[in-house]
């Protein structure tokens, strides 16, 4: 593949874009309607993922091509990326939508983990999945799921792959209001609100951390921050 080797083992994806996991990337090329090829390389492993007008068409890691090849992409926990817009392919090994693809992958990562956890008794597994910033938001009816993260998009207390996409997203949404606030000159971001139809999504920064929030479309979007901040402040 020619992509340059690690100089050592770390966390994220860096690249074109820096700061983004793999999700985030997939998601911003599809976005942009991207055509070429996105180059990745982990631990002396390497794999391409095609595009075609922002569609996920073809992957190909080692011997194994299609969707097999993109979950093991997927499942790398960090590495380099390169992306090639003049590398194009005529095969096509996958049909699905990217978010199908994005959110599989997820869920096959989540079941990896959950595999290799030790063996714990029921009631020392209650509240797993949730962390204590969902819990203590929960008390707001339109709220549908509330995580705390690192600037990074690392998930902090919830392990599952709906954590793992709400992370994608706010890490996403993120990512453009840096973009936003560099190019009209507003500084750094504090909060940032996407409103939806559907779903909401509310996301918080602060010195170390992010909450990244998600909401019914039908809630007053205004409304809901006034509310979590109350919550929050709450002691």
């Amino acid at each position: 593949m020619g992509q340059p080797a690690l100089s050592r083992e770390q966390d994220g994806f860096v690249g074109a874009v820096s700061g983004l996991s793999l999700a985030d990337i997939i998601q911003v090329k599809g976005g942009n309607r991207y055509s070429g090829c996105l180059a990745v390389e982990h631990a002396g492993n390497s794999g391409v993922i095609f595009f075609r007008d922002g569609d996920v068409v073809h992957a190909e890691q080692g011997q194994r091509d299609g969707e097999e090849a993109f979950y093991i992409i997927m499942g790398w926990a960090g590495g380099t990326f390169r992306s090639e817009p003049k590398i194009l392919t005529t095969s096509r090994t996958i049909d699905q939508p990217t978010g199908f693809l994005i959110l599989e992958a997820l869920r096959r990562m989540d079941e990896a983990k959950q595999s290799i956890k030790p063996h714990v008794s029921n009631s020392s597994m209650e509240g797993t999945g949730m962390s204590d910033i969902s819990t203590k938001l929960s008390v707001i009816p339109d709220i549908e799921q509330a995580l705390l993260m690192t600037k990074d998009g690392v998930v902090i207390d919830d392990s599952s792959y709906q954590a793992e996409l709400l992370a994608a997203n706010g890490l996403f949404l993120a990512f453009f209001s840096k973009q936003v606030g560099s190019q009209f000159g507003i500084g750094e971001f504090k909060t940032a609100t996407v409103h939806g139809n559907e779903h909401h999504l509310l996301l918080f920064d602060s010195k170390r951390h992010q909450l990244c929030v998600s909401a019914r479309g039908s809630a007053n979007a205004n409304s809901l921050d006034s509310d979590i901040r109350r919550v929050l402040a709450q002691k």
